[in-house]
């Protein structure tokens, strides 16, 4: 669940708790995909009680945001790629020496996280 300011919502969010007015009225219940509709009515009814911006809704998922940076570019993919595939080659003959396992697997997911984060950065401009 991530809390979301109603400025921000996007069609296609599901709701992760019910939208209930002032009055006590069931708005939208948990579970309903947003759509374009629905978001403006959202706002107008927040910009009742406040501004849309400090208006926060409940949101299913991880975080779209956090869904983005997970992405990588094909060009990191690639180097992510040959990264790991020099590791394999490194690591070809640890048959039997469990914690040289555990290091490669550590050192393989520490790639995987450079080369997300990388992405994130170009991006953002970092």
């Amino acid at each position: 669940m991530q809390k979301v300011k109603t400025d921000k919502l996007k069609a296609g969010d599901v709701l992760a708790k019910d939208i209930v007015s002032e009055k006590g009225i069931t708005v939208l219940k948990k579970g309903t995909e947003l759509t374009d509709k629905f978001i403006e009515n959202i706002k107008k009814i927040s910009g009742e009680y406040s501004s849309p911006e400090e208006m926060h809704i409940f949101i299913e998922g991880t975080g779209r945001d956090q869904e983005k940076d997970n992405k990588i570019s094909v060009e990191n993919k690639e180097k992510m790629e040959k990264e790991i595939a020099s590791l394999e080659k490194r690591f070809k003959n640890i048959e039997g020496y469990e914690y040289m396992k555990e290091i490669k697997d550590a050192i393989k997911n520490q790639i995987i996280k450079f080369y997300g984060e990388a992405h994130h950065s170009e991006e953002h401009g970092k």
